[in-house]
């Protein structure tokens, strides 16, 4: 740590050295963390060699209490700094740097993740821990961030039955009533609203629900504990909008991104801060390199966690070895919810099939006259889905012969 202090009391330098934070950070080749104005004098805080804190992407952890770690002495705080808002360039490590999160969060919570460029984690949907939790398709990303916002209400719903039934007086936040949280991971964000925005209008979703559900998992998922990671190249004005960016607490830059992104994400607090792409120390490429800052205070250098040799780690068999955290189950009384019901993204994890399927399904069923309930789907239903695609695997008819082969056997 280095620090330089000047004096100030109205001596004709002292606009100077109100200003000077930046300049000093050039010089030393350092990271300037702060200053401290105690009327007398300013004095600026400095740190050299961040990159000693790195650690490798097998030793992140995570828990309630502390957060993730993201290297030596640097943690997300999720329950205090809820969301994380992540820009990195091309090739600047932010896909390692996602795959590294993943390391700590799937042995803590859920994991939903949605991959609009069908890239880098596509290639997850088979695992266990993650079946049925990787969406690509746009209007199955949409649909899961709806279900995602019911299932955050249904949530609520639970803490406060619990809660009730304690006699607090307050509703304390999800870990109290020990539940996991819930990290929604969305790579490549303006893709995803892009594609969104493009759906034709007779889609079963639109853009506006889809926002809509974004906004509400942003503003009421801290006490939740629903938590978005939002990754994107740059970010932009018009990507995501001010309402959304302003309650993502963390914010994480990675390799190369433009000087409007560092203004965006680190405010007025950082505009004297010289931010600086470094590609090499020394002979050595450096991947994973930027600032990182919770909403509001100072940007400090950051180096993401570093690959482990192939030999001794890789991502797809660390994540192929844990245990799948499942979804709470719901715990109303009989007399509140009669019934339960399912949101489709359920139906599709159990029945193991893709949306498009399940779509056809219920326009095959209706043209049978088989009526479907609406707001979710019944037990019974389900069971009429499974009959539906046994006597398509049994017999290898059509999906239109087999819907009119089972419906013709029920009551």
């Amino acid at each position: 740590m280095l620090s330089a202090s000047f004096q100030l009391e109205g001596i004709k330098f002292q606009e100077r050295f109100l200003s000077i934070g930046g300049q000093l950070e050039t010089m030393f080749s350092a990271d300037m963390m702060g200053s401290v104005d105690d009327k007398a004098f300013i004095t600026y805080n400095y740190a050299i060699d961040s990159i000693r804190g790195r650690i490798f992407a097998n030793d992140v952890t995570a828990t309630i209490a502390e957060g993730v770690k993201l290297s030596e002495g640097v943690y997300w705080d999720f329950v205090h700094d809820p969301h994380l808002l992540i820009a990195g360039g091309t090739g600047g490590g932010k896909t390692v740097f996602l795959r590294s999160l993943l390391v700590a969060l799937l042995r803590l919570g859920r994991v939903e993740i949605l991959d609009p460029k069908q890239a880098d984690f596509v290639s997850l949907k088979d695992l266990n821990v993650l079946k049925g939790r990787v969406t690509w398709e746009t209007e199955e990303m949409a649909q899961r961030l709806i279900d995602l916002n019911h299932q955050m209400d249904e949530r609520y719903e639970l803490m406060r039955k619990i809660s009730n039934e304690r006699k607090e007086k307050e509703l304390g936040a999800f870990y109290k009533y020990d539940l996991k949280p819930l990290f929604i991971m969305i790579d490549e964000f303006p893709s995803l609203v892009s594609a969104v925005e493009d759906l034709p209008m007779n889609a079963s979703v639109n853009y506006m629900e889809f926002m809509s559900a974004l906004k509400q998992l942003d503003l009421k998922g801290r006490q939740a504990g629903f938590y978005l990671i939002i990754a994107t190249q740059n970010v932009k004005a018009d990507d995501l909008p001010s309402t959304i960016k302003d309650n993502m607490m963390l914010r994480i830059t990675l390799g190369r991104v433009s000087s409007f992104t560092y203004a965006t994400l680190f405010g007025e607090e950082n505009k004297d801060k010289k931010f600086k792409y470094v590609e090499k120390i020394g002979a050595n490429r450096i991947f994973g390199r930027g600032y990182y800052g919770i909403f509001g205070g100072p940007a400090k250098e950051f180096f993401a966690p570093l690959l482990p040799d192939s030999k001794d780690f890789d991502f797809y068999t660390d994540f192929e070895s844990l245990p799948r955290i499942e979804d709470e189950k719901n715990q109303f009384p009989a007399e509140v919810v009669e019934e339960k019901r399912y949101l489709q993204a359920e139906v599709l994890e159990k029945l193991e099939i893709t949306r498009s399927t399940l779509k056809k399904i219920e326009s095959l069923l209706k043209e049978n006259m088989y009526p479907l309930e609406g707001n979710g789907y019944s037990e019974k239903e389900l069971d009429v889905f499974r009959k539906i695609l046994a006597e398509r695997e049994e017999t290898q008819h059509t999906l239109r012969d087999s819907v009119s082969d089972v419906v013709s056997t029920l009551d």
